[in-house]
């Protein structure tokens, strides 16, 4: 890790951002004409009682709910139901559903925020999750200090040995170090995004290694030929037999103990055909959100058992908005916004080839018939109010609002070639597949998700649909 400009360790500036009533590294403050990325229309009681949950949650629990690393998902839940038009008792009635098992928030540890802020090694501290408060703490001083857009660009957007490592973290832990910094980001909320810094630092930097490795070959004179779709490079894997049955069932880890085991090489080659020109930007975002809906939407369906969505690939399309927002701050580079793309395509194929490389069913995603029969709704965003009623830790609401911000993003390519899901017909069968499912597994109590779906044992608890 490296350490920071001695000018600045000798002479830390006094100066502080002045901050009236907006939010600040340590006061959430949401209003209601801030709506998000739907820009659904918001009361200021949803407003209120959005901020008072969020400020709780952040000042009392820990990133993390258990040894394991399982994450605190409070932040991304609350918003999204705000964002979504939820109401002040749908509010409520989340944060009492999932506050009960979350660890309390820990004591930053002043000595080790000095350390910090004075240039020190960070390589003691990174990866660990005891150090969450005291790096929430430091990046919490840090924006106050020159702005949460300077510090995410020092500490996370600038390329160097620093920024590629936190980088690495970013995309860790199924990807929720990302997904919290864009709820941050798209509400532009200091508070979380200093959370989101800290809990990247406390991830391991277990794909370093990869993502590196995939940059450095897709710039060597022997690089693999560049992608022409992203939907292509899934195709291409499937066709590889060495990586289609990298992962296995078995496997303690799918990615560490089965791709990177058993494929590592031609992984990477994969990997390193994602490359993205500065030119291309916006519609490759445009394309990477619609892939990761239609991948996590077509990779539901496993005759003769009930659709579900697969837990990992869920992730790979909720964690989608945070480039929409990406792309928006001109303040971040071109140069810097087409690397975190690719990173993030890697990372999807990944998941995809370990999680035994669904089939991808979208004959039987176009043909979905809702359990509503013929009482359909006019557009998916109707359906919220039922959504909002799925009691779960949030990501029901989360691929609901990641569909509908796809469908949005797609509408301008829609006579694209790697266009798979056409037509406001199929994007509302998407997001009635989803409800559908967690409906009836929240009524039945049930399992809404299933994981590893390409693997028939992956099935053996989701109940054979109803003919």
């Amino acid at each position: 890790m490296l350490a920071r400009s001695s000018l600045r360790v000798f002479a830390r500036p006094t100066t502080r951002i002045r901050y009236s009533t907006m939010a600040t590294p340590f006061k959430i403050q949401l209003e209601p004409q801030n709506s998000g990325l739907l820009g659904m229309k918001l009361g200021q009681s949803e407003a209120s009682k959005a901020t008072d949950l969020l400020q709780k949650d952040l000042e009392n629990h820990h990133v993390f709910f258990n040894e394991s690393g399982f994450h605190d998902h409070i932040v991304h839940q609350v918003l999204t139901l705000y964002g979504t038009g939820a109401t002040t008792k749908d509010l409520d009635t989340a944060y009492n559903a999932n506050k009960a098992y979350q660890l309390k928030a820990m004591k930053p540890k002043s000595d080790v925020v000095d350390k910090l802020e004075h240039g020190s090694d960070w390589s003691e501290y990174l990866g660990k999750g005891r150090n969450y408060a005291t790096f929430f703490r430091f990046f919490q001083d840090e924006i106050d200090r020159i702005g949460w857009q300077d510090t995410l660009k020092e500490y996370l957007f600038k390329d160097d040995a620093r920024g590629r490592d936190m980088q690495s973290r970013l995309f860790a832990g199924i990807l929720h170090p990302l997904i919290q910094l864009l709820y941050g980001m798209e509400w532009s909320q200091p508070m979380i995004i200093a959370s989101a810094l800290a809990q990247t630092a406390v991830h391991r930097d277990d794909y370093k290694e990869f993502l590196t490795a995939a940059a450095e070959k897709a710039q060597a004179s022997d690089a693999p030929p560049k992608m022409k779709t992203i939907g292509g490079l899934y195709e291409d894997a499937v066709k590889n037999e060495k990586l289609r049955k990298s992962s296995h069932w078995d496997d303690s880890n799918r990615i560490f103990d089965g791709v990177f085991t058993r494929a590592k090489d031609e992984m990477i080659t994969l990997a390193a055909r994602v490359r993205i020109g500065e030119e291309e930007l916006d519609e490759k975002i445009a394309e990477m959100v619609h892939h990761s809906a239609f991948v996590a939407s077509a990779a539901a369906f496993h005759p003769p058992h009930a659709p579900r969505f697969e837990f990992i690939l869920m992730h790979h399309i909720t964690s989608t908005p945070f480039f929409l927002t990406l792309k928006e701050q001109s303040w971040i580079p071109v140069s810097t916004k087409a690397r975190f793309l690719e990173n993030k395509v890697r990372m999807d194929l990944l998941q995809y080839i370990a999680r035994g490389s669904p089939a991808l069913r979208s004959d039987l995603l176009r043909g979905y018939e809702p359990k509503d029969g013929e009482k359909l709704v006019g557009k998916p965003e109707d359906l919220f109010p039922r959504i909002h009623k799925v009691v779960d830790d949030g990501h029901t609401v989360k691929l609901a609002r990641a569909l509908m911000l796809a469908q949005r993003i797609t509408k301008p390519y829609e006579n694209k070639e790697w266009v798979k899901i056409k037509g406001d017909d199929e994007w509302l069968r998407a997001v009635y597949l989803l409800l559908d499912a967690n409906e009836e597994a929240d009524r039945q109590g049930g399992t809404m998700w299933v994981r590893s779906s390409g693997f028939d044992e992956a099935w053996e608890e989701i109940p054979k649909a109803k003919m």
